[in-house]
């Protein structure tokens, strides 16, 4: 072999070598979009759990007289981001806001709402037709 084949040789295997690591980079790019994307779901999933939890226990409340319950919403979602659930009575609705900006509504059946859903456990009630959520 010849020292201009050995040469060749040379350069065809570095543009091969660079032609992969091209490919490769590419490859890892859409790798890590992908995770963030499921990421995201997963997150938006867990929220969502949380705040059906949350809208099912106001509209039983809603329909039963003397209605007492404690029930547990976790303290963080499943990626450790705070969030906070808000009642909007006129609106008939419940939204969810965690640390990302994101947000969820879920509807409810009751403009008669009282106190405040925190994460953690939360006692709720229903007295002379008003759900009281936390609240003695």
């Amino acid at each position: 072999m010849s020292t201009l084949q050995k040469a060749e040789a040379s350069t065809e295997f570095m543009i091969f070598i660079g032609i992969l690591l091209v490919f490769f980079v590419i490859f890892i790019g859409i790798v890590g979009v992908n995770n963030n994307e499921i990421n995201d779901t997963t997150i938006s999933k867990n929220a969502e759990n949380i705040l059906n939890t949350v809208s099912n226990e106001i509209n039983t409340a809603s329909r039963t007289e003397g209605y007492y319950r404690e029930f547990y919403i976790p303290e963080k979602l499943i990626n450790g981001e705070n969030y906070s659930i808000t009642v909007y009575n006129s609106l008939r609705l419940i939204k969810i806001e965690w640390d990302s900006g994101r947000d969820i509504v879920a509807n409810i059946q009751t403009e008669n709402v009282q106190g405040n859903v925190t994460p953690g456990t939360n006692n709720i009630t229903r007295e002379n037709g008003v759900v009281k959520i936390n609240e003695s």
